[in-house]
């Protein structure tokens, strides 16, 4: 897994606007932004970039 998946579902959540369980609907439609780590999630941000891309709107990506 290496140091990519280095913030929490809720730091990225709160760093992009989302609420945490708009947060999960998005690790839910692209696991390739996150990994469960003994329970918690822990989320790679350069990933979570790519897949909202340049939308004016995040909510739309989730």
């Amino acid at each position: 897994m290496g140091d990519r998946f280095c913030i929490t579902l809720l730091e990225a959540a709160e760093m992009n606007g989302f609420t945490n369980s708009e947060m999960r609907v998005l690790v839910d439609r692209h696991a390739s932004i996150a990994a469960n780590v003994n329970g918690a999630w822990r989320i790679d941000p350069d990933a979570l970039k790519s897949v909202l891309g340049a939308n004016d709107s995040y909510l739309q990506a989730a």
